[in-house]
């Protein structure tokens, strides 16, 4: 496959000589490769993924929460602290349907994809695996079954829908049986506590519970809550069972692709009719719309390059330059692709009757009111990873704190000490001035990092050229820089009121290409519905956190607003605790 970055063999016993402790250039005797191999293997992540959702069948067009396990099955199970990156893919029987990815943190991630609303109905496989997970001599991917519902269409995976005959559908599982799961929380100590409140709740109403983790050792969870109907489906394993039937057993490695211990690993090829004018040369990469989503890299005899990021959200433009190509070069990228886009087994089919009707045209309802209502408005996305580049402090203008000039230059010189234009041998440099540890003061000189938008513009002209009006602020970082293979004395990062780099003209090395980053972290507590008027509340998703950490002994309060349909609600709390317990607790409460 293309997406595979193979690790040449002397380089992987480089690698593993210099990361073996108490390992000297010195040594006489090195030990053998079986046994340097064998090492590596006995310290390796063995990387398990589990999914949890916050419902298990969906109608299209409504909002699949995602909140993302990864353990370590030889480190007794805990969260892995390897992988940073976790792989997606939603496949029908006929075809792949979408990808995502998410960014983890120390084994857990979130994320929420938006199920299209034209998806056919039948039963969908969501596969998920890290890169580590796929040196593996035989890979053993996550896959859950999902039933999604067109209930605006007519259409259907082809061949893979049948229709029964007022019975109980294949799909459908005995409502009695979540109340088992209860029983699985208490492993980890898990226990929900309703109090006062009790558990007969009026609509459109606001009421507390406590989850209490009564256990030993910490536990990370998700928490959904949602409204009991018969369109659930047997073949969800809950996080307990799905684990319970792994092999713990220790897999052989193949040495295919390197671990995204920080971030994803992005490479490609250059395309030029002489690879040769470029070898060696640096190459850049910037995710726009960030702060400093820029890295750099050099390019090899092939044309081939890598970049090692870390993790960017949201689908971007990425911007890929040559900064000292020759110009008289014809020069395009490509990205090989990430994703594996396979499905080796078979979907079951989906079986339609009468029986899920009802359930069905209310989540109908709820789905076109909220797409309709914008009840997004209800959902907040929590926090991410901060900017790993620019993490000192900046000296920032606003620039609608000074009466505008239509000029950049004369911006910068009126108001921005900090900064001067300069030319050099006959071309235009922005400097930044400089501050020694012994207060002397000086200019940097042909090696100032711009960005606009994230995005680095090598040519200082084109930033003296560029409309001061489209710009909301500068930013000035006065120290000295690492950006992978390329250093720089100050940042200076002009930031436009849209954030797109508009009106900007790049020079024939640059491509703009469209990118997947990884899923927002967002959670939906609908916490500001009661002070929302004439919002028809018709949810049947009251609340869902997928990443809620409990200490030993911890009590947490958490606050849910009903909506205006009655019914029975259940809460399930899946989670693991630190000792590699994995765990699943549901309990419900009804809204008269």
């Amino acid at each position: 496959m293309s997406s595979v970055l193979v690790v040449p063999y002397l380089s992987l016993l480089l690698v593993l000589a210099i990361t073996t402790p108490h390992t000297t250039f010195a040594q006489q005797h090195p030990p053998p490769v079986q046994e340097i191999l064998a090492r590596q293997e006995s310290s390796r992540a063995a990387e398990r993924v589990y999914i949890a959702t916050d419902r298990d069948a969906y109608v299209a067009g409504e909002t699949m929460w995602l909140s993302v396990y990864c353990v370590d099955i030889g480190n007794t199970s805990r969260l892995s602290n390897t992988s940073s990156i976790v792989y997606i893919e939603l496949h029908n029987a006929k075809s792949l349907v979408l990808t995502a990815k998410v960014a983890l943190t120390i084994g857990r991630g979130s994320g929420a994809i938006e199920l299209p609303p034209n998806l056919p109905t039948g039963n969908y496989k969501v596969i998920s695996y890290t890169k580590q997970m796929l040196n593996e001599q035989n890979p053993v991917l996550f896959e859950k079954i999902i039933p999604v519902y067109n209930v605006l269409s007519s259409e259907r995976v082809e061949g893979q829908v049948v229709i029964g005959h007022n019975s109980v559908s294949g799909n459908n599982v005995d409502n009695s049986s979540s109340l088992s799961l209860s029983n699985l929380g208490g492993k980890a100590g898990l226990e929900i506590n309703f109090g006062k409140v009790g558990r007969v709740i009026s609509t459109e109403n606001s009421f507390s519970f406590y989850l209490n983790n009564s256990g030993e050792s910490v536990i990370s969870a998700n928490i959904s809550i949602f409204k009991r109907d018969s369109i659930s489906n047997s073949y969800s394993k809950n996080f307990a069972q799905y684990f319970s039937e792994l092999s713990q057993e220790t897999p052989l490695f193949i040495n295919n692709f390197v671990p995204e211990y920080e971030g994803e690993i992005i490479s490609g090829k250059v395309l030029c009719e002489n690879n040769n004018l470029l070898w060696d040369k640096a190459l850049f990469l910037s995710a726009a719309g960030g702060v400093s989503d820029v890295y750099s890299t050099y390019i090899d005899s092939a044309g081939s390059f890598t970049f090692f990021t870390t993790p960017f959200f949201g689908n971007r433009d990425l911007v890929l330059e040559v900064p000292k190509a020759n110009y008289n070069l014809t020069i395009d990228y490509t990205i090989h692709d990430p994703f594996l886009r396979e499905n080796n087994k078979a979907i079951p089919l989906l079986v339609l009757d009468s029986s899920i009707f009802s359930s069905l045209k209310a989540r109908s309802i709820e789905m076109q009111l909220g797409r309709r209502f914008r009840v997004d408005t209800l959902y907040s996305r929590t926090a991410h990873y901060q900017d790993h580049l620019l993490q000192r402090k900046s000296i920032t203008y606003k620039l609608d704190d000074y009466v505008r000039f239509p000029v950049m230059r004369e911006v910068i010189t009126e108001y921005i000490p900090e900064l001067r234009f300069r030319k050099i041998d006959k071309k235009i440099d922005l400097q930044v001035m400089l501050e020694s540890s012994f207060q002397g003061i000086s200019f940097s000189s042909n090696n100032s990092l711009v960005l606009l938008d994230g995005v680095p513009i090598f040519d200082h002209e084109k930033i003296e050229e560029y409309n001061p009006l489209r710009v909301e602020s500068i930013s000035i970082f006065n120290s000295d820089y690492i950006i992978g293979v390329a250093s720089f004395n100050g940042v200076v990062s002009f930031r436009t009121y849209k954030g797109d780099y508009s009106g900007i003209n790049f020079g024939e090395s640059v491509r703009i290409l469209e990118y997947q980053g990884a899923l927002y972290p967002s959670k939906m507590s609908a916490s500001t519905v009661g002070s929302m008027d004439n919002l028809p509340d018709m949810r049947s998703m009251l609340y869902w956190d997928p990443t809620i950490s409990l200490s030993a002994g911890e009590k947490r309060e958490i606050k849910v607003h009903t909506s205006s349909v009655p019914g029975e609600y259940i809460i399930l709390v899946e989670g693991i605790s630190a000792k590699g317990v994995p765990f699943t607790y549901s309990t419900e409460f009804l809204v008269d």
